[in-house]
């Protein structure tokens, strides 16, 4: 049994407090990563990956490494199902807001450049938030977590080639909406 899992075992069984930081600690820096790339504020982020690992945490008595899906995979799906709720509530309380933390202008034509790439992407992503939360799980995956066709087709128990024929209809789509950009 590896580490991973002895860790599992101790929070189910007893609810080790040691075990459950260390396993925490272990997909900390990871989870927040997949999250600051789809979110426009540090501190959304942040208390977004809070909360995964609260949930994480809370429902972990149910994993159960023989169904098939690895630790990370779980983790990974709750921090997917996360996001999209994040940004269901969102997009019926406020418009989605510009942030310039990451723009750090070279010249003029550089920082215009970086401005327009930043609202394309912005606009992107809300667009993307008005698909079905299926849809975005696996565009999400594949952008920001950098997840293969395979892995997201093992994670979401579809065959691969419904994954990849939803993925390339996804990017059509966006193609199409997004066909004035150039």
């Amino acid at each position: 049994m590896n580490d991973e899992l002895r860790l599992i075992r101790k929070i189910q069984k007893s609810g080790d407090r040691a075990a459950a930081d260390t396993l925490v600690r272990n997909y900390y820096d990871e989870i927040y990563r997949f999250l600051r790339k789809q979110l426009s504020d540090h501190d959304a982020a942040y208390d977004l990956t809070q909360e995964v690992f609260i949930s994480v945490l809370k429902s972990i008595g149910r994993y159960d490494p023989k169904r098939g899906a690895g630790f990370r995979t779980w983790l990974y799906k709750i921090a997917t199902d996360k996001t999209v709720d994040y940004f269901r509530s969102r997009a019926s309380r406020q418009p989605t807001t510009l942030s310039l933390d990451d723009v750090q202008p070279i010249d003029e034509t550089d920082f215009t450049k970086r401005l327009e790439q930043q609202d394309f992407a912005e606009r992107v992503y809300v667009f993307v938030n008005t698909l079905s939360p299926e849809a975005q799980r696996i565009f999400r995956l594949h952008i920001f977590g950098g997840y293969t066709f395979a892995e997201i087709a093992e994670q979401t128990e579809m065959p691969e080639s419904s994954i990849k024929t939803k993925y390339y209809r996804l990017l059509n789509t966006l193609r199409k909406e997004f066909a004035d950009h150039g």
